[in-house]
């Protein structure tokens, strides 16, 4: 049961009001935000209801409500079958204990009030839609600071798990990548792909002024896994500007050697280890056009990644949050999160195809040396196996 407790101690203080008086007012204040809540409990328990007709013209399958709305988690909630699961949180019910069962190592000893699992569906109910911590707190039958707490302990969580679950390919795993995309897309030695994808940020309430940007540039491989990410400051708006301040740029010599390299759009400066496509605003070879073509369609893999990260976690498309910081943890958060279930279920979205073992092309240094040339030899490459 929820209350003010400001209010009740600045009443109970409160030497002109009589006791009687005291506990007739907070006693009336308590049952009406209690009938208020069942209300807002009514109201949420419809709109779900009425989404998930609009996803689907089968007639939606009745779940047992509980009928107190302090037990809606124990009772309904905790009792989703996998089909529930994968239309709510757009993840499997297994991928979700087992998140449980990986946070729990995490959790600090005097943190028992709210169980981890109730935590997780609750951090999971609001990244995964666009309901208000008031909303979720009447469905989990807490207190919308106590919903705000949790959401934000959970995305904290999740970011300290970072580099456990987002880091650079070792050389065999690059090693693999260049295989695969050779294999699928006939494009030789590429180890990843790079972009950037834009998020709105700020209050939803402040409707005079046009919701500011924040971007996020990351690096995927073939399997969608986000192997690097960065978080652009609030206003930036261009991916090369985003680039440059991220760490990447500086170590990425470190990361991918001369032959290899990750494929970004035009929006990036050609280097040896970030092919881009040709200019458009020039007059294309052929050949140069085949090559744009097989560019672009080797790195369509970042923008699926975007794609599946905005569709599973859908507070993603309006943060509306106020703290830098804590955009920067949601999102880091979600990232982290975006990885653990591909690692969990794999990714649907790629189809298994068999690989030819072709390892791609072995590039002479003493030849090619610059960005450009590299970019020359490749597509000369691509022209002449696409034409063998």
């Amino acid at each position: 049961m929820n209350f003010d407790k400001d209010f009740i101690m600045e009443l109970f203080l409160d030497d002109s009001v009589s006791t009687v008086n005291k506990l007739v007012v907070a006693i009336a204040n308590v049952v009406h935000e209690n009938n208020e809540n069942i209300s807002s409990f009514d109201e949420i328990l419809i709109r779900e209801q009425n989404r998930q007709l609009g996803k689907s013209k089968q007639v939606p399958r009745k779940f047992t409500v509980a009928s107190n709305i302090n037990d809606f988690y124990e009772n309904t909630a905790i009792n989703f079958t996998d089909e529930d699961y994968l239309e709510k949180f757009r993840m499997k019910k297994s991928t979700v204990q087992a998140l449980i069962s990986y946070l729990e190592d995490f959790m600090k000893s005097d943190s028992t009030v709210v169980p981890i699992d109730k935590k997780v569906h609750i951090f999971l109910w609001l990244l995964t839609s666009d309901y208000s911590f008031s909303e979720v707190g009447t469905l989990f039958g807490l207190h919308k600071s106590s919903i705000s707490y949790i959401f934000y302990e959970m995305a904290t969580m999740l970011c300290k798990q970072r580099y456990n679950f987002i880091s650079w390919p070792s050389l065999e795993e690059q090693h693999m990548t260049r295989i695969k995309i050779n294999s699928r897309h006939k494009f030789p030695n590429c180890v990843g792909f790079i972009d950037a994808c834009r998020f709105k940020v700020g209050s939803k309430k402040n409707k005079k002024n046009c919701p500011e940007i924040i971007l996020l540039q990351a690096v995927c491989d073939e399997s969608l896994i986000f192997t690097d990410i960065h978080i652009g400051r609030i206003g930036d708006t261009r991916k090369s500007k985003v680039f440059r301040d991220s760490k990447l740029a500086q170590e990425l010599k470190k990361f991918i050697g001369f032959e290899n390299h990750i494929l970004g759009d035009s929006n990036y400066r050609l280097r040896k280890n970030l092919i881009t496509p040709f200019s458009s605003e020039e007059l294309l070879t052929s050949e140069e056009m085949k090559f744009n073509e097989v560019h672009w369609k080797a790195r369509s893999y970042i923008g699926h990644a975007f794609e599946l990260l905005k569709e599973r976690f859908k507070r993603l498309n309006h943060l509306n949050i106020s703290k830098t910081e804590s955009i920067d943890t949601v999102i880091c958060a979600a990232c982290v999160l975006h990885n653990f279930v591909i690692l969990h279920e794999g990714c649907s979205a790629i189809k298994d195809e068999t690989v030819v073992c072709d390892d791609g092309v072995t590039i002479d240094t003493n030849i090619v040396k610059t960005a450009i040339e590299k970019r020359q030899f490749l597509c000369n490459y691509i022209n002449f196996i696409d034409n063998s």
